[in-house]
């Protein structure tokens, strides 16, 4: 039998591929030990993995068949990259629709077979499936940290898409269980937090070690005997630690809802997005802390540090991260006072 753990796509798929519908929970401790490893390969692996799950659970069944047997190496699904915002045109043409656009953020694009692309059509939002070959990727991404995701952008202009490779994410999936009853929101929660907290606990590791009989220049100790290093060391460990149990706690109440089969509410999807900000917010915090004290080795870019200080701060700028969400949360607080 097999003693290795099981991949975040086979986490995610739907047990109709064999996948596992793994609880929220689950996948957040996979993507937080990935990107403890690597923040740009833990990314990568839960990101692509869910526009991947996403779309096997969606796609009409034509489609699905189209798509699973082009699986390579006994997989079940192929490799997936995907952009969810509506940046595409579609017209209407016989049996499907002729797609145009171009997508921003293609993480793992280099790697995919399949592209998912949001798009407008008459009867409404879609999201689009795309073979990579029909594809323009852009060298797009020259930037400041998760630089190995290769998140370049794409375009199409005036590709067929048949109705079959058509998705509609306002209507149930017709696979899977509890994990694709949820909303999107619910989805990418222990994505996100997981790249920011494994990349920060990453960043406490390597300042751990580096600290160790460390003496800067006129320092009267090592940087590990220094009471001010300790306190910002113990600090650093429990706001991380607190960041992470919020986002445990919200993604348990996710799960929870979908095992009582119950509607997520607005006000929990709020928390959770707020608990998002506050992990990617203490991230870079946790970062910048062991960056400041890491020395004048940090400053070279094939530093762990400075990798971790980077990545960081490129997460924050993702769309599931914003300040908007703390206002709403004290608005639902300002109303349920008495």
């Amino acid at each position: 039998m097999s003693t290795e753990s099981p991949s975040l796509l086979q986490l995610k798929l739907p047990k109709e591929l064999g996948g596992l519908e793994a609880d929220l929970r689950s996948q957040f401790l996979a993507t937080e030990a990935a990107s403890r490893a690597d923040g740009s390969a833990g990314w990568n692996e839960t990101f692509t993995t869910t526009s991947a799950a996403i779309a096997a659970a969606r796609l009409p069944q034509d489609g699905l068949n189209e798509v699973a047997a082009s699986a390579t190496g006994g997989a079940a699904w192929p490799p997936f990259t995907g952009t969810f915002p509506l940046s595409g045109r579609a017209a209407p043409a016989p049996d499907g629709v002729v797609l145009t656009g171009r997508w921003g953020f293609g993480s793992g694009i280099v790697d995919a077979a399949w592209v998912v692309a949001g798009c407008t059509t008459e009867l409404g939002p879609r999201w689009a499936v795309i073979p990579v070959e029909q594809v323009t990727v852009h060298d797009t991404w020259q930037v400041s940290g998760l630089e190995e995701t290769l998140s370049h952008d794409y375009s199409v202009k005036e590709v067929f898409v048949p109705h079959s490779r058509l998705f509609d994410l306002s209507q149930p999936p017709p696979r899977g269980g509890i994990l694709h009853r949820l909303p999107m929101y619910a989805l990418i929660t222990p994505d996100h937090c997981g790249v920011s907290l494994g990349i920060a606990r990453r960043a406490l590791d390597e300042i751990a070690i580096a600290a160790a009989g460390k003496n800067r220049l006129t320092s009267a100790a090592p940087l590990d005997e220094r009471p001010a290093f300790q306190r910002d060391l113990g600090q650093a460990d429990t706001k991380l630690r607190a960041a992470r149990a919020l986002v445990l706690e919200v993604l348990d109440e996710f799960w929870a809802a979908g095992v009582a089969d119950q509607p997520v509410q607005d006000e929990l999807v709020q928390r959770a997005r707020a608990a998002a900000t506050h992990a990617a917010d203490i991230a870079v915090e946790v970062a910048s802390m062991a960056y400041r004290r890491g020395g004048g080795s940090v400053l070279y870019q094939d530093h762990p540090l400075n990798q971790c200080f980077r990545d960081a701060h490129a997460a924050t700028q993702h769309v599931h991260v914003t300040d908007e969400m703390f206002e709403l949360v004290g608005a639902t607080l300002l109303g349920e006072a008495p």
